[in-house]
């Protein structure tokens, strides 16, 4: 895969998703769960989510760093009202106002021998995951995940989202099977087009009592072939253990 190639796909993917994700670039159904409905469930403090967020070593085959960039809500301009929630959570930003978020960036670990068998082009083959671990009260919490399934179902079709002044078309939202394990959880896939690019990318976001966890993945290699990727569930299967 071409340098040039490389570039433009990451150009294109800079507007749709955190430049943490993105960083490599510069160098080279929602399945809702019923659980628990409820009840009154403690709010977890920023000192709480950072006990439980994931840290290095919790994710086999996963490297777990502290992002230095993601984008907030302030600098997302979502298309209509009702496609807001899956815009904000398919940027890597969050839904409404947690009290508290902590946030972690995965990406899955290269084989040194499979990189060099490969001309280092195995090293674009990573599935990277931004996460945000956030606080909210029960009944906020409950209200994200119904506004993200309403909002999945109601966009479809597709939406225009606008990152930073930049604007893009979604062409595909649809819901896929989530992890197990979590009160409720919905995950979605999604289609971005800029510059000619098609981008796919990939959310999750669970509930486990009244904290939420956010995850937006994209494939460097994917973000420029336009062909699906796996999301690597193991990264939100640890995180909800972390939170049991």
């Amino acid at each position: 895969m071409s340098r040039a190639v490389i570039r433009r796909s990451c150009v294109a993917g800079v507007a749709a998703l955190s430049l943490t994700l993105l960083a490599a670039c510069s160098d080279s159904g929602g399945s809702e769960s019923e659980g628990d409905s409820g009840g009154k469930t403690p709010t977890l403090s920023a000192a709480d989510l950072e006990k439980v967020a994931l840290k290095d070593g919790d994710v086999e085959g996963h490297k777990v760093t502290e992002p230095t960039a993601t984008v907030d809500q302030k600098d997302v301009e979502p298309g209509s009202d009702e496609c807001a929630p899956v815009a904000y959570a398919m940027v890597g930003s969050v839904v409404d106002e947690p009290s508290a978020t902590v946030q972690r960036e995965t990406a899955g670990e290269i084989d040194p021998a499979e990189a060099a068998k490969s001309g280092g082009s195995s090293g674009l083959d990573v599935t990277r995951v931004l996460l945000r671990l956030s606080a909210y009260d029960s009944a906020a919490a409950q209200s994200v995940m119904k506004s993200l399934n309403t909002s999945a179902k109601a966009c479809a079709d597709g939406f225009k989202v606008t990152v930073d002044g930049t604007t893009q078309d979604v062409t595909k939202v649809a819901t896929a099977t989530a992890p197990e394990g979590a009160d409720e959880a919905i995950a979605i896939d999604f289609v971005s087009e800029a510059e000619a690019a098609k981008i796919p990318m990939k959310v999750v976001v669970f509930r486990k009592g009244s904290t939420l966890g956010y995850f937006t993945a994209l494939n460097l290699a994917s973000a420029a072939t336009g062909k699906d990727f796996e999301f690597p569930t193991e990264v939100v299967e640890a995180q909800v253990k972390k939170l049991s």
